[in-house]
């Protein structure tokens, strides 16, 4: 198999939730050894992120296999000035009790990089907000302990007002069990939507 075509590979699998050292081990075949991975990430919001699984076999020869993935930024538009509609933000996280570890009030970005939650985000279902993969026709999200990153900020529209910019992303786990590696969770919108219809009632609420 080709280095292309291990790297697509390792992509379906992690997109699935499914270890990549354990991906890369299948795929050389005759080959044993460790994998070890390190991620770098493109701005401080949203951009790209490159992960490096470093495979090793019995001899000690070693070969990285990089891959990109992109967090994706949910964008609303605000008929509001930027210090509006920052308030309104911060209300909305209030509402949907999320607890906020990060708070600038210079770049008006608000979030939580280790968000522990089950079930709901608010009132918001994490089966409706993840897509974290299923098992027996349920999906994962509504089952899972989630870690979760969630961050929005304010900035200014070209157009006049201002733009609420939100990103989710995260992993969970099977609450029920030890074993088993982390899922990687993908967002579906609906959190992001979400922040965004509070920060609108908010502001039209002022």
């Amino acid at each position: 198999m080709s280095t292309s075509e291990e790297a697509r590979a390792i992509r379906r699998r992690a997109r699935r939730g499914l270890p990549v050292a354990l991906s890369a081990a299948a795929l050389l075949l005759g080959v044993s050894g460790c994998a070890s991975t390190s991620a770098s990430t493109s701005g401080d919001f949203g951009g790209s992120r490159v992960q490096t699984a470093v495979l090793q076999n019995a001899q000690g020869a070693a070969r990285g296999i990089n891959m990109v993935s992109t967090t994706e930024v949910n964008s609303a538009l605000i008929n509001a000035p930027v210090e509006k509609a920052w308030a309104a933000l911060q209300e909305a996280y209030t509402t949907l009790s999320i607890p906020v570890t990060e708070l600038n009030q210079q770049s008006r970005t608000i979030g939580n990089n280790a968000y522990r939650v089950r079930r709901r985000i608010g009132d918001v279902p994490t089966m409706r907000a993840l897509d974290c993969g299923g098992d027996s026709g349920m999906p994962n999200a509504e089952t899972y302990q989630l870690l979760l990153t969630v961050k929005s900020r304010i900035i200014p529209s070209d157009a006049g007002g201002s733009v609420v910019q939100t990103t989710l992303e995260g992993t969970g786990r099977s609450a029920t069990t030890a074993a088993g590696s982390d899922v990687r969770c993908s967002s579906m919108g609906a959190l992001e939507k979400k922040i965004a219809d509070l920060v609108k009632a908010n502001v039209a609420a002022k």
